[in-house]
């Protein structure tokens, strides 16, 4: 992209300060896209990872001892809906932990990019590429 933005100034295509404006958002796209990159390629430690699930599970194991006093006949509903939620949330951290996958729960990279892309022609007057549509009410 560089190499195009210095032959469309030498050009006169474009003028100094548009070059100046545009070589800082390529900067920029640069630092996000390594900034994405971090994110991706750094997982979760599998200490901390594995420390989560045993304290989850001793959680949920040590619950209705804690609470049978206080809940009686009610304690096994009250503490399957408890450890229902706080197994819920760790699976959650599992999913959670590479969001630029290609699964249901991931980000929708495709539609984001199609959208900003047709934006990007919209504004340049070129015609637009269609939008991407949900698949089972899912865009990937």
């Amino acid at each position: 992209i560089q190499k195009d933005l210095v032959k469309a100034l030498k050009d006169g295509e474009i003028s100094d300060i548009i070059y100046g404006t545009l070589t800082r958002h390529i900067v920029e796209l640069g630092n996000i896209q390594a900034g994405c990159d971090r994110i991706a390629g750094t997982p979760l430690p599998y200490s901390y990872s594995v420390l989560l699930h045993r304290a989850v599970y001793c959680f949920c194991f040590i619950l209705p001892f804690s609470l049978e006093a206080a809940l009686g006949i009610w304690t096994p509903l009250i503490v399957g809906l408890i450890a229902y939620m706080f197994l819920g949330l760790d699976a959650l951290s599992a999913q959670i932990e590479e969001p630029f996958g290609l699964q249901e729960n991931d980000l929708p990279l495709d539609s984001i990019v199609r959208l900003i892309e047709r934006e990007s022609l919209s504004s340049l007057g070129q015609p637009l590429p269609p939008i991407i549509e949900a698949q089972d009410n899912n865009l990937l």
